[in-house]
């Protein structure tokens, strides 16, 4: 661990709380997960965005509410030197929207269909899988209002999830209605666990009183307890929104996607109406989502662009990971490579050499420029996985050709210099 000598004591630096370094194996696995959702969202005519991490603070408090516990607790929030109110993004879903608008899209495209990778930031106790600055990957659909972009937004994802690894999950399903259909159904929720506040969890008391909605998110035995005999959503949807539910359901049917109907999920964040969607795993243990997501039909009106549909979910990396099984035998690995080691000077250039002329011809290769001995060099081969050495030597320089060595079954051959690129890219293809 670093030290510095500040302020007449000595430092040691170390992470902050909530956030992790991701490195060798941790990251070969980010890498497998992020590569699928480049192979699988533009399948589905999803363009990549990449938003600012910092907007102004005013867009979550307006986007998400001020009575979520996102808002309440969880945003990073400081000024600027200009006085300006800024928050890390706690969420993907706003500054899409943001830009959406700014960038005029609304009028220039019409549909527009985003997906997204990068962190996030949240200030909550950090423990498995949910973490201070944690990582999402999500999908946007703005401007669409058919019950068809919901199915294809789930189906992108369940598609996705099914390429980066994960099975066994459950895929859950509600219709929160519009705005007014949620407003009735929240008084008649209110009138439900009035009776019951005793035996509700302090937070649950004040969200009774906010937003009773926000009582069926929580995840405390007692709270459930009440949850699981509570009043279910779906009977006070008007016949436009049941429909939509109906077609939703349908149409994941036809596309083979099992699904549990679930009427009192709920989700964290205020701008949701209509369809929304969780994914759970049992990897995950009690706080078991691993991705969720909805319908925002209000959100981009509600600054200031037109009436439109939206709809959209995010996955959790690290929460992804965690739903990943390897074996020992399994671990991920760099893909096939080449160490090169050399001895003598003469042998070190002209290694460096071809060192450049591998990589060139973007074949992965690496040296170890300060190994002294041959077997301090086959070492550094084996910690850094390759595939196959190439051993230079006074005795190789003076015949013109180099030996290269198969790590995997220990062969050895020589190969003259000017055959060497041909035959490594070869190689190093036939074991891919």
């Amino acid at each position: 661990m670093p030290r510095v000598y500040l302020s007449g004591e000595w430092v040691r630096f170390q992470r902050l709380r909530g956030t992790h370094d991701i490195v060798g194996q941790d990251a070969a696995v980010f890498q497998g997960i992020e590569s699928a959702a480049r192979e699988v969202f533009p399948v589905f005519d999803f363009e990549e965005i990449r938003t600012p991490v910092m907007e102004e603070r005013e867009l979550f408090t307006r986007a998400l509410g001020t009575e979520t516990d996102v808002v309440q607790k969880e945003m990073y929030e400081f000024e600027d030197r200009s006085k300006t109110k800024i928050a890390l993004r706690p969420e993907g879903t706003a500054g899409i929207v943001r830009a959406y608008l700014e960038n005029n899209f609304d009028k220039t495209r019409g549909l527009c269909k985003f997906y997204y990778l990068g962190p996030m930031f949240r200030s909550e106790r950090p423990q498995a899988g949910r973490l201070r600055q944690f990582h999402q990957i999500g999908v946007e659909q703005l401007g669409a209002q058919s019950p068809f972009a919901d199915a294809e937004t789930l189906q992108s994802l369940t598609v996705f999830l099914n390429r980066a690894g994960v099975s066994d999950f459950t895929v859950k399903l509600n219709n929160l209605g519009t705005f007014e259909e949620r407003q009735t159904f929240k008084e008649k929720l209110k009138k439900y666990l009035e009776p019951n506040r005793a035996q509700l969890c302090e937070d649950c008391r004040r969200r009774l009183e906010k937003n009773a909605l926000r009582v069926l998110d929580c995840k405390i035995a007692s709270c459930r307890k009440l949850i699981g005999s509570s009043p279910s959503i779906l009977d006070d949807l008007t016949p436009e929104s049941r429909e939509h539910f109906t077609q939703v359901g349908r149409l994941l049917k036809r596309l083979g996607i099992a699904y549990q109907e679930d009427p009192r999920m709920v989700r964290g964040l205020d701008y949701y109406t209509k369809t929304v969607f969780e994914v759970s795993h049992p990897k995950l243990g009690a706080q078991d989502a691993l991705a969720a997501g909805g319908r925002y039909d209000h959100l981009i009106e509600q600054f200031g662009g037109p009436a439109v549909g939206a709809v959209g979910f995010a996955v959790g990396v690290e929460r992804l990971a965690m739903c990943l099984t390897f074996g020992e035998e399994e671990k991920l690995v760099p893909s096939a490579s080449v160490f090169i080691a050399t001895l003598g000077e003469k042998a070190l250039e002209k290694g460096f050499e071809l060192l450049s002329d591998l990589r060139k011809n973007a074949v992965r290769a690496a040296m170890d420029f300060e190994a002294k001995s041959l077997k301090s060099q086959m070492r550094s081969a084996d910690k850094a996985h390759a595939s196959f050495v190439v051993i230079l030597g006074e005795d190789e320089l003076e015949r013109g050709k180099a030996v290269l060595k198969d790590m995997r079954n220990g062969s050895q051959e020589e190969t003259p210099f000017g055959e060497v690129i041909r035959v490594l890219k070869e190689k190093v293809s036939s074991h891919a």
